[in-house]
């Protein structure tokens, strides 16, 4: 088994433009619009779990951008943190 590139998206295998970051460009900003709207979600249900969030994201389907939808995809089945 090859080991992983840190300096790739894996999401999407794009070069990071720091490899410290978890994602590449695109699919960091979208990371960040994920909290932000997790934060505002908070606000309105008072309890909710980032799992619940990502699951409610999910069953939106198509009514969620690519690169959301990515991130979404990503964070929920691989559970990275």
């Amino acid at each position: 088994m090859k080991p992983k590139n840190k300096s790739l998206c894996p999401i999407c295998k794009i070069n990071k433009k720091n490899p410290s970051d978890k994602y590449c460009k695109n699919h960091l900003q979208a990371k960040e619009g994920l909290q932000k709207g997790y934060e505002s979600w908070l606000k309105a249900y008072s309890i909710l779990s980032w799992e619940d969030y990502l699951k409610q994201l999910l069953d939106l389907g198509d009514q969620v951008g690519n690169l959301v939808r990515d991130v979404v995809e990503y964070e929920f089945y691989f559970k990275e943190n």
